[in-house]
């Protein structure tokens, strides 16, 4: 162990027992002689300010339970919970680079301070955790940085926002209720008061965003948490139909280990796999079938049948 490893053993070990700790098991535990143990409380009383002290009748040392609880100052984590920071911090700037640069930056260099201090390697970890977006949809930083500072603050938001399916933007008023990073791509959930009516907007699409004065109306966790649950994809409707899909050879096997909707079932049907799925809003259901050509089968409903149906004829006429 270096110093920062033992400081933090042995702020640990004060912190799980509920009596004072003999010498001899902080010795143990930091792996280091009697006098090495003298000097890094020695370091955390001077440096630190912990209020360690020593019970003659229980014969070992302790936090003062007169000072209050003692947390250590700044940034204090063992070997597996810098990583994981640091393995955090990587998928949010992979998600856009330099996207989150600004509010990470001071983050970083104090967590690159910490790892130094505890003889790790910061680049290491760079380069033994890959992560490879698929066609990522980069947001306009300051687009980013307003819709969070609304979702935060519970504010109203002013957008310009140019749907897909829009020749030109339009101007919209939300009530944020969450971002969401789905497959690549960041979503803000909200309710719109042009529509009336709750909508999730790609962030990549959001041409200006203005946080308002005013007060969001913020549905309650619980709902949101069911609305979520619920719905297929990314279009927040509550489930009202149910999807039949049959698939067979190498897309079968592949299908069975997947988790489509947390209420679906599923069935091998002799050399086929039959998955059960609820659903509201076809859009994204219909792409997700497509991609498997002519593995897969829309059993039931009949509508979702003749919505596939009509997509692979429109895509043949491309062809023939």
């Amino acid at each position: 162990m270096n110093r920062a490893q033992r400081i933090y053993a042995l702020h640990r070990l004060f912190h799980t027992h509920n009596q004072p700790v003999p010498r001899a098991r902080i010795q143990d535990e930091l792996e280091c002689s009697q006098a090495t143990v003298k000097r890094i409380i020695a370091e955390m009383r001077d440096m630190l300010g912990a209020p360690i002290v020593f019970d003659r009748d229980a014969g070992g040392y302790r936090y003062d339970p007169a000072a209050g609880a003692f947390e250590l100052p700044g940034f204090w984590f063992n070997e597996s919970e810098l990583y994981a920071v640091l393995a955090a911090i990587q998928f949010l700037e992979s998600t856009q680079p330099g996207l989150l640069q600004r509010p990470l930056q001071d983050l970083l260099k104090r967590l690159r301070l910490a790892v130094q201090d505890m003889g790790l390697n910061v680049d290491d970890l760079i380069h033994r955790v890959l992560l490879h977006p698929m066609r990522p949809r980069p947001v306009h930083p300051p687009v980013f940085e307003a819709l969070a500072a609304g979702l935060l603050g519970s504010r109203k938001i002013r957008l310009l926002y140019h749907g897909p399916d829009k020749q030109t933007p339009s101007p919209r008023t939300i009530h944020p209720f969450r971002l969401l990073r789905y497959r690549d791509a960041w979503y803000l959930l909200a309710h719109c008061d042009q529509a009336d009516d709750r909508r999730t907007f790609a962030l990549d699409r959001i041409v200006e965003a203005q946080v308002l004065p005013e007060q969001a109306n913020m549905p309650d966790n619980k709902t949101l948490d069911a609305l979520m649950h619920d719905s297929f994809g990314i279009f927040l409707r509550n489930p009202d139909r149910t999807a039949t899909l049959r698939f067979t050879g190498q897309a079968a096997r592949w299908v069975e280990s997947e988790v489509w909707h947390p209420d679906q079932s599923g069935a091998w049907c002799g050399e086929a796999y039959e998955l059960r799925l609820p659903y509201g809003d076809q859009r994204e259901l219909v792409m997700e079938i497509l991609k498997y050509g002519p593995d897969i089968e829309v059993l039931e409903p009949e509508e979702l049948r003749l919505a596939v149906r009509e997509r692979i004829l429109a895509a043949a006429k491309q062809y023939f």
